[in-house]
């Protein structure tokens, strides 16, 4: 009686929606056997909305309606189940933490070459013609001359596309900024909320600046004499292997770097909790999205999560359904065409030897780990994952540069990174001294890349193409492209 009489106070239209609000939370508790209390706190579900908003616009814009309908139902379900519910953290919790986190990350991509007077990398070529290609024609963006279609993980740059579709190709640059700063806003946020360091800014500078012994690999092994030179393919000559600092990869390959790094610090734990484990099919799939390397090296992770939940996160009917209107579908879209791609055993190329996989392992993590073990071992999460993959890594590659040991280890490497500037911040004792000196060699790497980076001449936004130039030709067209048909796409079986 007191609900009708509620009920009758509301104007028609107010009762549609509350009539709507009900029905949607019958709907989603039927469909994925909703539970209390498996909710994210305001952080973690914010930078899962970052995460996934491009997976939306992707299923919303890219594919035929059979497959995006249960798609973004499935998208939407998820994150109103995993929403934050009242009594959640504010967010942010601490006003001056979250101004040093928004100042630092734009500062850091500044000096990256985000916004001038710095230069870009070569790989902006790539980043821009791609945005260009999204810019300019419909989408999916389909070449009807080469009956092609952009296959790529397209995850970073749909929002800025969709944008520069919106608003003109001439604020592209500030669009790609924008993207990456709240992106990078939400890594340092997370990384604040995780680890609580005494010392938050000397935490964050060393967390940026963090990067293997890339100057003495190339002091020994190097081929050229430059110290600006790029040092992460000391190595080898033919690309077999390499890990990147964390200047580097905002230097060349944002995608990657932030699906990885905002994917494995949504699974960390922290005092609260983290991402629940009914948003695991969901954060894989956006992180596929943005990173089909990244998210291969989340799975262990993932996986460890899973476990750590028990039987909730493997039944879970919203799990199993994302994996299979969300997972299927993208997979179908970013394996189309890729057979052609290189890939095989590493020791199978004449320029791999195990003299120099061992050097490689202990001047990018080995030194690292034997320094953590003496300084301070419990900062590092899940080593044992961590060293396992680490090194397994480096005996196999795919693609052209091997982007396959590069951007798969980033999670493992943001691990490494997390406990490398932990251990220095709180330390206390002289036992972190061989640690420091590790960690000073890998920043000037850094700081050394960014400055030579910023040397190198200015890449025009708007003068790039998949469709014309050296990206239209081999071997990087099919890096790009796939040949229709392909079932998941709009116009993709015509």
């Amino acid at each position: 009686m007191c609900g009708e009489i509620g009920f009758r106070g509301f104007s028609p239209h107010a009762r549609q929606v509350e009539s709507f609000r009900r029905a949607w939370r019958q709907a989603a508790g039927l469909l994925f056997l909703d539970k209390p209390n498996q909710a994210c706190g305001m952080l973690e579900f914010a930078a899962l909305l970052y995460l996934s908003l491009p997976l939306f616009i992707f299923f919303a814009s890219f594919t035929r309606l059979a497959v995006s309908l249960p798609a973004l139902v499935a998208i939407l379900a998820v994150l109103y189940r995993v929403r934050p519910q009242e009594g959640s953290a504010k967010f942010p919790r601490s006003l001056s933490k979250s101004l040093l986190c928004v100042a630092t990350s734009g500062l850091f991509l500044w000096s990256c070459a985000y916004l001038p007077p710095f230069g870009h990398t070569w790989d902006w070529l790539k980043h821009f013609a791609i945005l260009n290609e999204l810019s300019q024609n419909s989408w999916p963006p389909i070449n009807e001359g080469t009956r092609t279609f952009l296959r790529y993980n397209v995850g970073y740059y749909l929002v800025p596309g969709l944008l520069a579709r919106l608003f003109g190709d001439r604020l592209i640059e500030v669009f790609v900024f924008i993207q990456t700063w709240i992106g990078l806003y939400f890594v340092l946020a997370l990384l604040l909320q995780k680890i609580q360091p005494s010392r938050p800014a000397m935490f964050l500078v060393l967390f940026l600046l963090f990067s293997g012994l890339n100057l003495i690999g190339w002091f020994f092994f190097g081929h050229d004499p430059s110290i600006f030179a790029h040092k992460e393919w000391w190595a080898t000559s033919n690309y077999a292997f390499a890990y990147d600092g964390n200047a580097t990869l905002f230097l060349w390959v944002p995608q990657h770097a932030l699906a990885g790094m905002i994917g494995v610090l949504l699974l960390l734990s922290d005092r609260e909790q983290p991402v629940p484990p009914q948003a695991l099919s969901l954060l894989g799939a956006a992180v596929l999205l943005w990173s089909p390397f990244a998210a291969l090296g989340l799975v262990p992770f993932a996986f460890a999560a899973a476990v750590r939940s028990g039987r909730e996160a493997f039944s879970d009917w919203g799990n199993i359904l994302c994996g299979l209107v969300l997972g299927v579908p993208l997979l179908a879209y970013l394996l189309a065409g890729t057979s052609s791609l290189p890939h095989g055993a590493n020791w199978n190329h004449d320029d791999f030897f195990i003299g120099r996989y061992a050097s490689f392992m202990m001047l990018e993590v080995g030194f690292y780990l034997m320094a953590l073990w003496w300084c301070d071992w419990r900062y590092l999460r899940h080593p044992i994952i961590v060293v396992t993959v680490l090194l397994l890594l480096p005996l196999y590659r795919i693609g052209i540069y091997n982007d396959f040991t590069m951007r798969t280890c980033i999670p493992a490497m943001t691990l490494l990174a997390i406990a490398t500037a932990t251990s220095l911040t709180e330390a206390k004792d002289r036992r972190c001294i061989p640690l420091a000196m590790l960690m000073f060699i890998g920043s000037v790497t850094s700081v050394l890349e960014i400055i030579g980076r910023g040397r190198e001449g200015y890449v025009p936004a708007r003068e790039q193409s998949l469709r014309t130039g050296p990206l239209a030709q081999e071997p990087y067209v099919m890096q790009y492209n796939a040949p229709i048909p392909n079932w998941v796409l709009r116009g993709g079986s015509d």
